[in-house]
């Protein structure tokens, strides 16, 4: 069996969120903690962003192509619902995450909060609205059911749980999940479970 690599700095949401994957799944792999726009990281990935999987001849990138795989490629729970609607919904919330949570909330206000110094303020204020709007839309979904696809965990899950622990380490994240009831209790049945625990709490 081909070793199994995934390639990204542990600090990225997005690698974690394959390593959640990978730890729900129960799937051992190489965690090759790569940068970004690196020989060898553009080598994996034409525009060198995090993060990429190798496993053997096959070499990803993009998490959506990289957690399907980890979860139909190997024996271990499901991540994806069974039935078409279902994984439609799964779906529609990945979208969602992708279009509408990330931008304000990861790039706006968690990045430059956290890990840029100095932050722009202009850029976390601009942010504030979309974020509110954002986690408005995922509450009010996650008070009809425990998880975003339905009763179980699925990678819908996997996306936003390191965005939502990044928003309880700054100051504007911490005030915006005030009036959020439902993904606080969301994330905390997130932090309770193994898989999650071995990738957000080193």
């Amino acid at each position: 069996m081909p070793e199994l690599i995934l390639h990204g700095g542990p600090r990225s949401n997005l690698v974690r969120t394959c390593l959640i994957a990978l730890a729900e799944k129960g799937v051992e792999c190489t965690h090759d903690p790569a940068k970004p726009q690196t020989p060898e990281q553009l080598a994996r990935h034409p525009w060198g962003k995090l993060p990429a999987l190798t496993h053997g001849d096959i070499c990803l990138y993009e998490t959506l192509a990289i957690t399907r795989y980890i979860d139909e490629a190997f024996d271990g729970p499901a991540l994806q619902p069974p039935d078409p609607a279902g994984r439609a919904r799964m779906d529609q919330w990945i979208s969602v995450y992708s279009a509408y949570f990330d931008p304000p909330v990861m790039r706006q206000i968690v990045i430059q909060r956290l890990l840029r110094d100095p932050s722009d303020e202009e850029m976390i204020a601009a942010g504030i609205p979309a974020a509110k709007k954002s986690l408005a839309v995922v509450d009010e979904a996650l008070g009809q059911s425990p998880y975003f696809a339905g009763d179980d965990l699925s990678l819908a899950d996997c996306f936003y749980v390191p965005v939502v622990d990044y928003m309880t380490m700054a100051p504007e994240g911490i005030e915006l999940l005030k009036d959020t009831s439902n993904i606080t209790a969301w994330l905390e049945r997130m932090q309770a479970r193994d898989g999650v625990k071995a990738v957000l709490s080193p």
